[in-house]
């Protein structure tokens, strides 16, 4: 079984183009690239945000997304139980922390780790390094300290992955190549 990693889709999320940069169709990107890179021998572990519309407006397309699909839970997604999202919106799994492979998965970044845990790998603050412009009166000092608290957190966000998941192994042994601890050389700080 092949693991893939992605975070914050925000599926039919307009507003995110202007918050985060992204380009017009992202939704219909996103359902592309999962297309593409999952199938029966793999499991895709969402770390949360999945969509923010009405969810008959985005999960037909989750639906469609082969393999195993497990959700880590993220703020907009804690409205509805875990049961929920395994009965209707189309995950085989919902939680809100997971352990695996000596990471802890969140969506939000960890203060700490779980026990046996070397790595927390999260989502939630999608492209601060250049480019996230939070919604107006936005006070979350995640977002405007432009760094990561701890030096075992990597951040997992779909604008510096083309919009598509990411092999777990891949994430984790390169993660400057998605810019998970940090601005790779050369990006503006927005």
């Amino acid at each position: 079984m092949r693991y893939l990693l992605f975070s914050d889709s925000h599926l039919k999320h307009e507003e995110m183009r202007t918050y985060c940069m992204r380009p017009e169709g992202f939704t219909e990107l996103i359902h592309k690239n999962m297309m593409q890179r999952l199938g029966a021998d793999t499991s895709l572990i969402h770390l949360g945000d999945v969509g923010i519309a009405k969810p008959e407006d985005w999960v037909w397309m989750v639906r469609m997304w082969p393999g195993r699909k497990i959700l880590v839970r993220g703020n907009h997604d804690r409205k509805k139980s875990c049961s929920w999202w395994q009965d209707e919106g189309a995950f085989d799994f919902a939680c809100d922390g997971l352990k695996i492979r000596n990471c802890w998965l969140t969506h939000a970044p960890s203060t700490s780790l779980a026990d046996g845990c070397q790595l927390n790998v999260h989502g939630h603050l999608h492209n601060i390094w250049d480019g996230f412009r939070p919604h107006h009166g936005r006070e979350d000092p995640a977002y405007n300290n432009k760094t990561l608290r701890h030096p075992w957190q990597r951040l997992f966000a779909c604008e510096y992955t083309g919009y598509a998941p990411i092999e777990f192994d891949e994430f984790i042994d390169h993660p400057a190549k998605y810019q998970a601890t940090g601005p790779s050389k050369g990006a503006q700080n927005g």
